[in-house]
């Protein structure tokens, strides 16, 4: 069996649970990032012109950073729903059913699940499960379900596939990438990607309020383990000052750790719902471990959790945390 018949015989047994159904949910996490929407984005394009009644739906509302994104304006919040019976849900990018939040209960609710993702920490919570964790986002297996199905990419669904790919892998400088991943990408400029202006839009254009809410992450910056750990920490008042919400913290935590002789770095932000964590590191050093402590997860290299303790006793247990792992 050659690589690529055996990447399409992967999702043999998707394909047919697909084409036994009419009526189809597509589901991602909540707090939805570039990975995750663009993913379902370009999923739920492909399932439409394989003659399939779609619905999609997010706990959250898509961040204004990710508008760009082709007929985002389609997705819906679980409440949309208005109790809607599915034939099949698949969700895309959630390592467990507890990530899609709201949306899951919908999912669960469909006569038959499908999960697909990319996380080594997926509990397989669906009925059928394809985890491909040695791909570095879940747009490349998005990717590759358009080939199994062939069905070709639009320049649309390139966009969409463009920004899975490249948010997951922090614009191509970590993850598991591979030869695979640059021809994925060549094809994507086959089909019409629009490169500069997608990739402008993602990687370079920042909202005002990210900029100020960045600032005041940068006044906190702290070196520890002589220089190889750093530390940020925002609160609630740096975001009503700044007039930001939770998604204009996105990539602030890189900033942390772009720095010569740093290996790991540590974004706090003080939420309504508790201390979240944002992990950053560079392998070998791991940061999904430490995530996992604390009930949450990612990759190895990149991860969050959130910690129900007060700001500053959140921040000494994952400062501890932390310290530890430099010790493995």
């Amino acid at each position: 069996m050659t690589n690529t018949t055996a990447k399409k015989s992967e999702f043999l047994p998707i394909l047919q649970l697909v084409d036994q159904a009419q009526t189809i949910l597509l589901c991602t996490h909540q707090s939805p990032d570039g990975d995750a929407l663009g993913s379902m984005l370009a999923l739920n394009s492909c399932l439409m012109r394989m003659g399939k009644k779609t619905s999609m739906v997010c706990h959250d509302a898509v961040p204004s950073y990710l508008q760009f994104l082709p007929n985002q304006d389609r997705i819906l919040l679980p409440n949309q729903l208005k109790d809607q019976a599915f034939d099949l849900s698949l969700s895309i990018d959630a390592s467990d059913l507890e990530r899609l939040g709201d949306s899951g209960i919908p999912f669960k609710q469909a006569a038959i699940s499908i999960q697909m993702d990319h996380h080594k920490t997926n509990d397989s919570f669906a009925d059928y499960n394809l985890v491909l964790d040695d791909l570095p986002a879940s747009g490349s297996i998005v990717f590759r379900f358009f080939e199994a199905a062939g069905i070709s990419i639009t320049a649309d669904d390139a966009t969409c596939i463009y920004t899975a790919i490249t948010t997951d892998t922090g614009n191509l400088c970590f993850g598991s990438i591979s030869s695979e991943t640059f021809e994925q990408l060549a094809e994507l400029m086959r089909s019409g990607l629009p490169l500069i202006e997608t990739a402008r839009q993602l990687h370079l254009m920042r909202e005002k309020e990210h900029v100020l809410l960045l600032g005041r992450a940068l006044r906190t910056l702290h070196f520890h383990l002589d220089g190889r750990l750093t530390s940020m920490v925002l609160t609630k008042e740096d975001y009503k000052e700044c007039g930001a919400t939770t998604e204009h913290t996105d990539k602030i935590v890189n900033y942390g750790l772009y720095i010569p002789g740093v290996e790991m770095s540590y974004l706090a932000h003080e939420t309504d719902q508790g201390i979240k964590f944002s992990l950053r590191s560079i392998a070998p050093l791991t940061v999904s471990g430490i995530a996992s402590k604390f009930g949450g997860g990612g990759h190895s290299q990149a991860a969050g959790c959130t910690i129900n303790e007060p700001l500053w006793d959140a921040i000494a247990s994952m400062q501890k945390a932390a310290q530890e792992e430099f010790l493995h």
